[in-house]
């Protein structure tokens, strides 16, 4: 029998895992309610080199991923599922994101448009030192890079040091302890953040990067295609978007 592999790494923080249980139950129900029943290991991928094994497994039945590897050509060959709502999270717009651009000292935290559009506050970025997860990510990097150079006009690093973080979480503690200035968080790891972190009480948000594709649910290409549409149709029924519709 088939045995496939599965994971939902992009949000499980330890303190979520229970969440990201029940996601997992639901979307298995869902399956099975549709009449498929697939043997499948669901893992808790400790890296980021763990993560793109499973992303590259011939046989992933479901996970995540984010739209910047995707854009800039490194992430694997994968077929896009479907987007998740981020309604609940301040800032987001159904299946989009945006960051919230954070900095050292506490503060009044800036609200997002409710357009959707950018919020760049220039003066408090030019030349600071910028935290970010990964050159590729979305979120924490491309995102604010691009809404930057869109109010510049100019194509050149607005920043003065970048900081290497390896993960949000870890950018959130590095603005707070001022070893980094600034940092853009998606709203979902920001929103979590506030919950659990003291570091998020010594930040304020004083921007907002623009809606932008949240990050998708995603199966290896070479997946069953009933196996894709019953995965897609379960994905719906739970509350996300469909892949196409941003």
């Amino acid at each position: 029998m088939t045995r496939y592999r599965a994971a939902l790494p992009m949000y499980d923080l330890p303190e979520m895992r229970s969440e990201t249980d029940a996601l997992w139950q639901a979307i298995l129900a869902g399956l099975q309610a549709r009449g498929a029943d697939p043997l499948v290991d669901f893992l808790r991928p400790r890296t980021d080199e763990e993560v793109d094994v499973i992303l590259r497994h011939p046989r992933l039945l479901l996970s995540q991923t984010c739209w910047g590897p995707i854009s800039c050509g490194v992430a694997p060959d994968l077929h896009i599922l479907a987007q998740p709502d981020f309604s609940e999270h301040l800032g987001g717009m159904g299946p989009l994101y945006r960051s919230a651009i954070i900095a050292t000292g506490r503060g009044p935290n800036l609200t997002p448009p409710k357009s959707g559009k950018a919020s760049i506050p220039l003066e408090a970025m030019l030349g600071k030192r910028l935290a970010f997860n990964d050159r590729v990510s979305l979120s924490g990097y491309l995102s604010v890079t691009a809404d930057v150079t869109a109010e510049t006009g100019e194509r050149k690093a607005f920043y003065s040091k970048g900081v290497h973080s390896g993960s949000h979480r870890h950018s959130v503690e590095l603005v707070a302890n001022a070893e980094a200035d600034i940092a853009a968080i998606d709203c979902k790891t920001w929103d979590y953040v506030q919950r659990f972190d003291d570091a998020a009480q010594k930040v304020r948000v004083i921007g907002w990067t623009q809606a932008r594709k949240g990050l998708p649910y995603v199966c290896s290409p070479s997946l069953d295609e009933t196996l894709k549409t019953l995965l897609t149709e379960t994905l719906l029924e739970l509350g996300a978007f469909p892949a196409n519709q941003t």
